[in-house]
């Protein structure tokens, strides 16, 4: 059944049915927008931290070269 067929048979419905149905499906979402909050956030701890880049960091380490050589 698609959605428009859905529409037309509830608005083939008496009134009080209309109004259930009105209550129901704004519990149904209710309750979903409720699941959907109570996820936990996501947290990023190092965000908005500075950035400390030493002044030397990319010169280069001949001793580091040393150990390496084979």
């Amino acid at each position: 059944m698609t959605l428009h067929d859905l529409q037309n048979q509830a608005l083939k419905l008496p009134t009080n049915e209309k109004w259930q149905l009105v209550q129901t499906l704004l519990n149904a979402i209710q309750k979903d927008t409720m699941s959907d909050q109570s996820t936990p956030e996501k947290t990023y701890p190092l965000r908005g931290l500075p950035i400390n880049i030493s002044d030397d960091f990319d010169e280069p380490m001949p001793e580091l070269w040393e150990v390496l050589a084979v």
